[in-house]
């Protein structure tokens, strides 16, 4: 678990103990007088306190694990665990008082960090609310659950075999789709040469992806309802339309979490960060394209449909029709956008937005593997965790989307609107998502020849962050860059 440390005032004494919940049962006493808290407690009345034991993944000095036991004061009201850290740094292993804090604690301007016996054991990271962060386990938990964190596509894993690591890795590259059409994909060569030992593999026994148990789950049927598709109505959207622009569909997403901009080192306001996106999805080839935006306003949906467009022309692809539901599309700004373009608009009936169900559609499956890939992220390296870039991840999603083979027709929806023959390259190059990156400090080197003392032997010559979507002026490329997202830094491209 993950404990936010914070300042804690009480009623009584200036040493009480800390927030937690995960005290032992036989532990836990009532207190003969109620202890109303104080702060960011938020004047809670606490009745029972208990000891707890923790582990800590650090190591003593002789190589085991640490461990402590400290008391808790619990509530069912509070949902989250905080710790004060005067409480904490106070006392040993054991429990017992160690002496004042400020001989073996000390707080800089990003950490804080703890010192026993004259040696530094414990940086506790300051979180975005400049909160100093520590990761405690259940006393016996730690060595398990480190090593199910670790990946499971590790050799160290026995639990599944080379062929099902290699499905597995193949199917958090590839954005999350469906391992039967990883499976697809390996047999039909258009991944590299060990993906062919999937030959072997069987779909009933698919290993389990645990960010899209999380992120793909969906209500199970009650049967009240039976919902039918006619054969004969299946494609009756797109029929008609097969050159790439004849028709496109488009719809907007808007999210109620801020997206970050891309320039910027995410200090920006709220009201200047992307609040929705515009999807465009081409009848004939189904390529999906999304601009993000930071009002879902006409001038800014206009700017959206420009962009899509000069897309389109850089693959020789004009664009002759829209169709999308009513709001933003029926302003007058927009309306007249397409008539000085000489282009048709149609729209959906009222009450009929399946008629739009191609741009539904394609805004569910996006959205649907881009919340995968960033929970899979979370899972891995909850440090960086950041739902401020899903613009990013939807980015990848339509990315890769655009360019993964049909698993029926092996041709992928970039080559049937652009009107060429891919050779594969983007989805063998294809990385995970959030995964992380090093990018050379070239800035920071520009420095050094103005200043010569600023550089050492042991100076960092690269910075870390997490890899994001590719850069759109070098999408084209099969080895296209990607960015490279720091929490406090613009992102990099890599």
């Amino acid at each position: 678990m993950k404990i936010s440390s914070t300042p804690l005032s009480t009623a009584g004494p200036p040493t009480r103990p800390p927030i937690s919940s995960h005290a032992k049962p036989d532990t836990i006493r009532r207190l003969e007088e109620p202890l109303w808290l104080k702060g960011i407690a938020g004047g809670l009345l606490i009745d029972y306190v208990g000891i707890a034991k923790w582990e800590t993944p650090v190591l003593d000095k002789n190589g085991d694990i640490m461990s402590f036991q400290e008391q808790v004061i619990i509530h069912k009201d509070l949902p989250n665990r905080l710790l004060s850290p005067q409480a904490f740094l106070s006392r040993d292993g054991n429990g017992s008082a160690v002496g004042n804090v400020e001989s073996h604690c000390r707080i800089y301007h990003n950490r804080a960090e703890w010192y026993k016996d004259g040696r530094h054991v414990l940086t506790m990271d300051f979180d975005t609310s400049f909160l100093p962060q520590l990761t405690l386990f259940k006393r016996g938990k730690t060595l398990s659950t480190l090593k199910s964190l670790n990946s499971i596509v590790h050799s160290s894993n026995a639990n599944l075999s080379t062929a099902k690591k290699l499905w597995l890795k193949w199917h958090d590259k590839l954005g999350h789709i469906s391992f039967k059409h990883v499976l697809t994909l390996a047999l039909g060569g258009f991944l590299d040469r060990a993906a062919l030992a999937l030959h072997s593999c069987d779909l009933s026994s698919r290993p389990t992806c645990a960010a899209c148990q999380y992120g793909k789950q969906v209500r199970t049927p009650d049967h009240t309802t039976i919902t039918k598709k006619n054969p004969e109505a299946v494609g009756s959207l797109k029929a008609g339309q097969l050159v790439p622009g004849d028709r496109v569909f488009c719809d907007q997403l808007e999210s109620r979490v801020r997206g970050r901009l891309l320039r910027t080192a995410g200090r920006e306001p709220d009201k200047d960060r992307f609040c929705g996106s515009t999807a465009f999805c081409d009848a004939a080839s189904g390529l999906i394209w999304v601009e993000h935006q930071v009002t879902l306003s006409a001038s800014d949906t206009v700017n959206a449909k420009d962009s899509f467009e000069h897309m389109s022309l850089s693959h020789r692809v004009s664009v002759n029709s829209y169709h999308t539901d009513n709001g933003i599309f029926k302003s007058k700004a927009f309306v007249h956008h397409i008539a000085s373009n000489y282009q048709d608009i149609r729209y959906s009936g009222v009450g009929a937005k399946w008629q739009n169900g191609v741009a539904e559609s394609a805004i569910g499956l996006i959205v649907s593997r881009a919340r995968t890939m960033m929970i899979h992220a979370a899972l891995h390296w909850p440090k960086v965790e950041d739902e401020t870039l899903w613009s990013l991840a939807v980015s990848y999603s339509a990315h890769l989307y655009n360019h993964t083979p049909n698993s029926e027709s092996g041709i992928s929806p970039i080559e049937i609107f652009s009107r060429t023959t891919s050779d594969g390259a983007v989805i063998r190059n294809a990385h995970v998502w959030g995964a992380p990156s090093y990018v050379l400090e070239v800035p920071t080197k520009l420095c050094w020849r103005k200043d010569p003392q600023m550089e050492t032997k042991i100076t960092t010559r690269t910075i870390r962050g997490s890899l994001s979507s590719p850069c759109r002026k070098h999408m084209s490329s099969p080895k296209s860059q990607h960015r490279v997202h720091q929490p406090t830094a613009p992102c990099h491209h890599g």
